[in-house]
């Protein structure tokens, strides 16, 4: 399939002002307006060895991996800043086994790129699905694609915990149904969507000043739970509720499900499951960006409410009006097919995220209590634009001096000092700071018998 995905991936890059190289030994041709066309790509690849299917590039089919194609790519001196790695599916369809692909064979790719770019970003996907497959025997491995995906999910994780910059890209969640008939192979509506998640996932790494991406919780991280079938009413979502004594595990979690990661109880009865379990996160907002949207990625099943900051911005198969811990989803969410396995996405528009540390909160509510499955996992990114620093002004009579910022910057702090360096340290001027004419002013005495200094500080990052 010439180009595939990448051709559309770099009409989104040069439309976002990105300037970049493809790297690799072989090209595309064939495709209309595509130009970066080096690649590492083979058709049929696995990860590693032995490979499978054809002889793509000179390559016996025996040697038909990417940790020998890429291994010789290196020696070619090819040292990309960004690898993206969109492999799996002949993995999985083969009926290999997903951790062990995911712990070994992609590790080990993992490892043999850092030893030649140790400072490279690597985004490395969860592949599509491949449950209503028709190619060979695929389909009869589609359930291995979830446990590989989770896999994938939890090696990112472990890498970053490393200081490694290891992302994923969700396109298993982004293709779903647009796919060819041999349920495998996506259409150029599946292509321009993977392009789009790639894009998305590089614009959450990347710095600009037009537009951010902030990725403030990426799936697979730490999530405090309640599992213990309580009514914890609403104030649990607030952000000063005490969650210490919650037990915590990574994404995904819930129970009876492919690839979950961290198993939740739901009670002493199977028959009879508790009907609402609860999750908590704390994430850090930063001071210098004004985000307008939040993207949210949801994993549940059944039906969720997430709540950021004690408000509600987002319910899914869930009844309209009041929610208790005794209220049923909607419909029941099967804990086998790929729905249980997808991340939804929803863009959430946002008129203020306050800087500094927020909570998002989420329920899980089941269909019945005998239903047999539940997951949830949740992804949160801001996006918005940078804004310069906070101007300090000021005006003066003889008496007192007038100091005024942008209440923008409600997180910021007014400090003083009486010589800089600020040998005695910075003083905060304690708030709440008086609102007028759409700013916050102070009024202060003038200390006529040694100088002054005034500065705004930012407790965030």
């Amino acid at each position: 399939m010439p180009g595939a995905w990448r051709s559309y991936l770099e009409k989104l890059l040069v439309t976002n002002g990105y300037v970049f190289t493809n790297l690799g030994r072989w090209t595309t041709t064939g495709v209309s307006g595509f130009v970066q066309v080096h690649h590492e790509g083979m058709d049929s690849a696995v990860i590693g060895a032995p490979g499978v299917g054809g002889s793509p590039h000179g390559y016996t089919a025996a040697n038909n991996y990417t940790l020998k194609s890429l291994s010789d790519a290196f020696t070619n001196a090819f040292f990309p800043d960004l690898v993206l790695v969109d492999m799996g599916v002949n993995d999985m369809g083969r009926g290999r086994d997903p951790s062990h692909v995911a712990t070994n064979d992609l590790s080990a790719l993992l490892d043999l790129i850092f030893t030649k770019v140790p400072n490279a970003y690597i985004i490395v996907s969860k592949p599509t699905s491949i449950r209503a497959s028709t190619i060979l025997t695929y389909g009869s491995y589609g359930t291995n694609m979830y446990k590989y995906c989770d896999a994938v999910q939890a090696l990112a994780t472990a890498r970053r915990a490393q200081g490694q910059n290891v992302y994923v890209a969700d396109l298993f969640s982004t293709v779903r149904t647009n796919l060819i008939s041999d349920g495998t192979h996506p259409t150029a509506a599946g292509f321009s969507l993977l392009a789009t998640e790639m894009m998305f996932r590089i614009a959450a790494i990347t710095t600009r000043t037009n537009s951010v991406t902030t990725p403030f919780i990426l799936g697979g991280a730490v999530w405090k739970y309640s599992d213990q079938g309580l009514d914890l009413g609403t104030n649990w979502s607030q952000p000063n509720f005490d969650d210490s004594t919650w037990t915590q595990g990574a994404g995904r979690l819930g129970y009876n499900t492919f690839g979950v990661t961290t198993t939740v109880g739901y009670g002493p009865d199977s028959s009879n499951k508790y009907i609402t379990t609860y999750f908590r996160r704390a994430f850090v907002v930063p001071v210098n960006v004004s985000y307008t949207n939040l993207a949210l990625r949801l994993n549940r099943v059944d039906g969720a409410v997430v709540w950021l900051n004690g408000q509600e911005i987002n319910r899914v198969n869930l009844p309209a009006g009041q929610i208790t811990s005794q209220t049923q989803a909607t419909i029941a969410v099967s804990n086998t097919g790929d729905n249980s396995n997808t991340y939804f996405a929803t863009n959430l528009p946002i008129t203020f995220l306050p800087a500094g540390t927020n909570v998002i909160a989420v329920e899980i509510h089941k269909f019945t209590p005998a239903s047999v499955g539940l997951t949830f996992d949740l992804e949160l990114f801001g996006q918005g634009t940078t804004v310069p620093p906070p101007t300090l002004s000021f005006t003066s009579t003889p008496d007192t001096l007038q100091l005024a910022w942008s209440t923008n910057f409600t997180s910021y702090n007014l400090q003083a000092a009486s010589n800089l360096p600020a040998i005695g340290g910075w003083q905060n001027i304690p708030g709440p700071y008086p609102l007028s004419n759409d700013q916050f002013e102070i009024s202060l005495p003038i200390n006529t018998g040694s100088a002054q200094y005034f500065r705004l500080n930012s407790p965030g990052p």
